[in-house]
């Protein structure tokens, strides 16, 4: 006579068994997708990804602060909690088994599970807009895979004289009395009236928040980000004011799913650029020069020429106008006065994280918006 309680045994192993398949056959399709980015970007960015966030902007703005920083700290006590947790397991495990093989085997088949699984759950949540199609179409542009020193060094001189322009029509009074809420505020706006030109720019349930632990930026180098969790765009309210414009459009090109460093920097240059508002418009021109005059002055240093390079550094910086040089300053204070602090494994760890999702540069990924600028300003 059979065991009637084997039949609820098995049937419990067996269901254990296909929840675990689920995940690597989950695993196999998403890698599957990533071949097709019209696919990616049709079906998830503009499909699944946007409603999801939607979502989770309209859960996270209803709350007046930053959720995100405190899931991240609950997610990082909750593995080191596990970590210990396991050690302790598979010690005294191992005391009674006394089996080392046998143990390293079971360890390894864990982690690499919770490893596909937390690969899943990323790529769902967020990482599945790295593998998108380029935006290039949508904006009607042609895009080259790189540029000369000649158009950066046209592109730098034009900069030079609109930043010169733009900041004139900023008087320090007026800049003192603008805060980062106000930012926020006109930084929404900035996408509403984009909006009508390219519709595929459209922002519902905005979310943006102020970290609640900026001075954490310091040590592991951040000035905002996106958080795939809440769907919040969190901006460190310490940073120089004249940075934030241009921060915060990007973190918002995040949360409408532009995961490219590089992609999210020019939509936060469109905004800049067709922006009425001098403040924003300057704000992207302080940081579009700034990655200009840096390729402008790499290609001078890799032939060599050293008296060049300061001949051409002292050239731009007599050309900008004693306001704008001033300005570029303090920001560059800012983050002087920081750089002792930052943790090197914290920009490696940020490095490898954009090199495996399709950034070639890594961390150098945020200058290629040149390459996407020269072609925006072509067309206009």
């Amino acid at each position: 006579m059979a065991n009637p309680m084997k039949s609820p045994l098995k049937l419990a192993w067996l269901l254990r068994r296909m929840g675990q398949w689920t995940w690597y056959v989950l695993a196999l399709l998403i890698l599957m997708a990533t071949q097709f980015p019209e696919w990616v970007s049709l079906y998830y960015t503009n499909g699944l990804f946007k409603w999801f966030s939607k979502g989770l902007r309209w859960l996270s703005g209803s709350f007046p602060n930053a959720m995100g920083e405190y899931v991240y700290l609950f997610v990082i006590i909750l593995l080191i909690v596990n970590v210990f947790r396991h050690l302790f397991k598979y010690y005294y495990k191992y005391k009674i088994e006394q089996n080392g093989s046998i143990l390293i085997k079971e360890i390894a088949k864990k982690i690499a599970h919770l490893l596909v699984q937390l690969f899943v759950l990323f790529m769902l949540i967020w990482g599945l807009n790295y593998q998108q199609s380029s935006p290039a179409k949508p904006f009607g542009l042609q895009v080259k895979d790189s540029y000369n020193d000649v158009e950066i060094e046209q592109l730098t001189l034009q900069l030079i004289e609109e930043l010169n322009l733009t900041r004139a029509e900023l008087s320090d009074t007026a800049l003192a009395k603008v805060n980062t809420n106000q930012i926020f505020a006109a930084a929404l706006e900035e996408y509403a009236q984009i909006h009508h030109k390219y519709p595929f720019l459209q922002l519902t349930n905005p979310s943006l928040k102020l970290a609640h632990f900026p001075r954490l930026g310091d040590y592991i180098g951040f000035m905002a980000f996106y958080h795939p969790i809440t769907g919040e765009a969190i901006i460190r309210g310490d940073l120089p004011l004249l940075t934030v414009p241009f921060t915060t459009c990007h973190e918002i090109a995040h949360q409408l799913g532009y995961a490219s460093e590089t992609e999210a920097n020019f939509i936060a240059f469109v905004i800049g650029t067709e922006s009425k508002r001098p403040l924003f418009k300057y704000s992207m021109l302080l940081q579009l020069f700034s990655y200009a005059q840096n390729a402008e002055l790499n290609f001078i240093a890799k032939a060599g020429d050293f008296e060049n390079w300061k001949k051409v550094a002292e050239r731009n910086k007599h050309l900008l106008s004693a306001q704008v040089v001033a300005d570029r300053k303090k920001i560059k204070l800012f983050f002087l006065a920081r750089q002792g602090l930052l943790i090197p494994a914290s920009t490696s760890m940020y490095n490898q994280f954009l090199l495996w999702n399709k950034q070639a540069k890594g961390i150098n990924s945020y200058d290629d918006v040149l390459i996407w600028a020269l072609a925006y300003r072509a067309k206009k």
